[in-house]
């Protein structure tokens, strides 16, 4: 074969009417790593251009590179991921069960690499082959005794099988059906080979996720077909096969998952591959403007983060990559990103270490490169192992990642986010499909809470639940404290709550969060504390009523206790409160009760399933070092070297709750069944004053570089401080399961790593 041919007509359904919709360009194939000596020669370059099918509505590359050429040096290897280990072992298992396979049935993997899905198989009892035209990872997978023929798989060869060994009772093809050209010689080779109550599983890049999340650089030479439930469906039945079940999983950032028979075989067809289809259509898929659209996204993806990385550089920070994967390649040559922006790039495989990348030439090293020259910042190639990355590098927290959006990330972020989605999965299934309005979604409450439910819609939801973030700035000026997000279910909407808002659609979901939680902001602004809060909710229980949402959160506050007696602290939710209605605190304290009133009548009035929280001293990422409260205050003192400053002698007590212990505890009343309940959320241990609380600061946090030094009050800090303030959380644990799990030491270290990265102030 030439090093390229073009094709004329659909690979799924043979008709010629082509229509080209993406370009990126001219590159050298992705996988094409070079070593030190040849990096004086010329790298062959083939287009890279992606057609729709006006026939079919079937995506494709129609520029084909000799096959030889993309694999026969492959340099990919699956096992270097332990995520992908786990994942197919995972699967392994699972398949057997679900079809009931006998030991010793035959299981023949295509594209098996080094034998990451045999293994499991293996061990659990099934005869096994591999079929990979990689010779060298070919001969790898079999001295290890993961028997692998070095051949690209057909008819032939699968004749060839079936006579030496019998017929196989699984064939699996995950990661490689879209790499074949010749797809109906390859579903040939398939009949051949299959028994004929076998099971043939497919895993491909599905074209739904790629479009909406961004995935475009999984667009590369090997991948010639994108495929959608429907174009599988059509394929496999033009070819006497049958898609009898399908799931979409988290591979690569979103896979089809196929699960395919000779057609009038025994499994009954899914409703699964009905709704695929369903929502296939809604999405607009089988139209040809939807490409030519995500051909633009593309070029805005180009544009931002090419102007994140030179705005960075000319501030002179070091940035270097980590990954080396195929997708990182497409990625860096469309975006002419070289070595004048990534220094290195690191990559676990000791295959690729040693080697240039394909086009841009950035040297590919190991992970000892880190030390070695400390990047400021890490550009995550290999996005889809973005989390266990970041987890891995405890010692950074400066993350690029490039899709769906470029955004700078924050490995304490995504902790937390992961461990509050951990905890209320199953809850959060009452989300799908749902419209969700945050009031004051743009506060470090209400970012945490936004970002939580694009979390959710990313890997939780089936369905995606739909945003409104409601603020009008007052404070703060970004979307969200904690990341930027740009999902097409998140809006974000600049709306004074103190005006009606209307809204056409649904509103299932109420968390009425707007406020100016600060002392020193709220003395500033008293009128707008009152107002904001008693006409905000106010105007939320409106849309409450008209819309007749399921379920409406109210944001109260422990400072409705005002400085509460002895005797009832721990604070119960029954304790009536001590609070001054003239004092200092009172337009804070005072517009919180009057909206528990507020939303108590509505409930006893028009039966609006109210709510309310009343939060304990909640810290994390996304507070301020200007906001005035405690813990962001001494964290920012320190970070600036400057001595943390305790208030009259520090004798004034709090606990503190971790913001992820306190997200988890809103989800859960805000999808708890019961309504007109009030519950305290905080953290009940660790009562500290707040000398000791200073002392913890600079011993822990700044290992003791920083002094405490003892002040007056200013003059802009509020008077009427609480002596003491710690909750009762008997009620919200027996009803609801709430356990906070977050120490106070343990919060504080993860808040200043997010703070040294993040520069909340800037």
């Amino acid at each position: 074969m030439e090093q390229l041919k073009k094709r004329a007509d659909c690979r799924v359904c043979g008709h010629t009417d082509l229509k080209k919709v993406i370009s990126l360009g001219s590159m050298p194939p992705a996988n094409a790593f070079l070593k030190k000596e040849e990096l004086d020669a010329k790298e062959p370059s083939f287009p890279l251009e992606v057609y729709f099918c006006n026939s079919c509505s079937f995506v494709q590359l129609v520029d084909i590179v000799d096959p030889e050429l993309l694999f026969g040096n492959y340099v990919y290897v699956s096992s270097t991921s332990p995520v992908f280990v786990q994942h197919f072992k995972e699967l392994a298992g699972k398949i057997i069960s679900m079809f009931d396979l006998q030991k010793n049935s035959l299981v023949v993997d295509i594209g098996s690499n080094d034998g990451i899905l045999l293994k499991p198989f293996k061990e659990l009892g099934m005869k096994i082959l591999g079929i990979d035209p990689a010779e060298k990872i070919a001969e790898m997978a079999t001295k290890s005794g993961i028997e692998t023929l070095p051949v690209f798989f057909d008819a032939k060869v699968a004749k060839g099988i079936a006579k030496a060994r019998g017929r196989a009772k699984l064939i699996t093809a995950t990661s490689v059906f879209s790499h074949v050209d010749d797809l109906d010689g390859f579903l040939d080779g398939v009949n051949e080979l299959l028994d004929d109550d076998g099971i043939f599983l497919v895993e491909v890049y599905y074209l739904k996720e790629l479009l909406e999340k961004n995935l475009f650089d999984t667009i590369y030479h090997e991948h010639l077909s994108y495929f959608t439930a429907k174009t599988m469906s059509a394929l496999l039945e033009r070819k006497g096969l049958e898609l009898f079940d399908a799931e979409v999983t988290d591979t690569h950032g979103g896979s089809l998952r196929a699960y395919v028979q000779k057609k009038g075989g025994e499994h009954k067809k899914s409703k699964s591959v009905e709704e695929l289809m369903h929502i296939e259509s809604e999405r607009k898929l089988n139209e040809l403007g939807t490409y030519l659209k995500f051909a633009q996204k593309i070029e805005n993806n180009k544009k931002t983060l090419l102007d994140l990385l030179k705005k960075l550089k000319s501030q002179n920070k070091r940035i270097v990559g980590y990954g080396a994967p195929a997708k990182g390649n497409t990625l860096l040559n469309y975006f002419s990103i070289g070595e004048d922006i990534l220094d290195y790039i690191v990559d676990d495989s000791e295959w690729k270490q040693g080697l240039y990348t394909p086009g841009m030439r950035i040297p590919v090293v190991s992970a000892g490169h880190l030390s070695k020259q400390k990047p400021d910042y890490i550009l995550i190639l290999a996005w889809n192992f973005a989390k266990p990355i970041m987890k891995k590098l405890a010692g950074f927290d400066k993350f690029i990642i490039p899709v769906p959006a470029p955004s700078i990330v924050s490995s304490a972020v995504e902790q937390d986010l992961d461990e509050i989605c951990a905890a209320i999965s199953e809850d959060a299934k009452k989300l799908e499909g749902k419209t969700l309005l945050v009031t004051g979604g743009s506060g470090f409450i209400g970012s945490y809470i936004v970002a939580v439910i694009d979390r959710l819609n990313m890997e939780y939801l089936k369905i995606p639940c739909k945003v409104i973030s409601m603020d009008n700035h007052l404070v703060g000026k970004k979307n969200n404290l904690i990341k930027e997000i740009t999902s097409e279910h998140i809006e974000f909407v600049t709306h004074d709550v103190c005006a009606p808002f209307n809204h056409e659609g649904e509103v299932d979901y109420i968390i009425s969060a707007a406020g100016v939680a600060s002392p020193v902001y709220y003395k500033r602004f008293p009128i707008e504390t009152i107002e904001g809060t008693v006409y905000g909710v106010r105007n939320a229980l409106e849309i409450a009523r008209k819309k007749n949402s399921k379920s409406f959160l109210y944001f109260s506050s422990s400072e409705i206790y005002g400085d509460p007696d002895p005797k009832f602290v721990p604070t119960p939710e029954s304790y009536r409160g001590n609070v001054s209605s003239i004092g200092d605190r009172s337009c804070y304290d005072e517009s919180k009760r009057l909206g528990e009133s507020l939303c108590m009548a509505h409930y006893k009035v028009h039966g609006t399933p109210i709510k309310i929280v009343r939060p304990f001293n909640v810290f994390g990422p996304g507070m301020s070092g200007k906001d005035y409260r405690v813990v962001p205050t001494f964290i920012s003192q320190g970070n600036m070297g400057k001595d943390l400053t305790v208030h009259d002698k520090g004798g004034q007590t709090r606990t503190f709750c971790y913001v992820t212990d306190a997200v988890t505890g809103f989800f859960k009343v805000l999808l708890s069944e019961k309504n007109g309940e009030v519950y305290n959320v905080g953290n009940e241990n660790n009562e500290i004053n707040m000398k000791a609380l200073a002392d913890m600061v600079a011993a822990d946090v700044f290992s003791n570089e920083i002094k405490v030094q003892l002040i007056k009050y200013p003059e802009n800090y509020p008077q009427d401080e609480p002596s003491r303030r710690c909750p009762n959380l008997s009620k919200i644990k027996k009803n609801l399961g709430y356990e906070p799990k977050v120490d106070l030491k343990t919060g504080l270290k993860r808040l200043n790593k997010w703070f040294r990265a993040s520069s909340p102030d800037a």
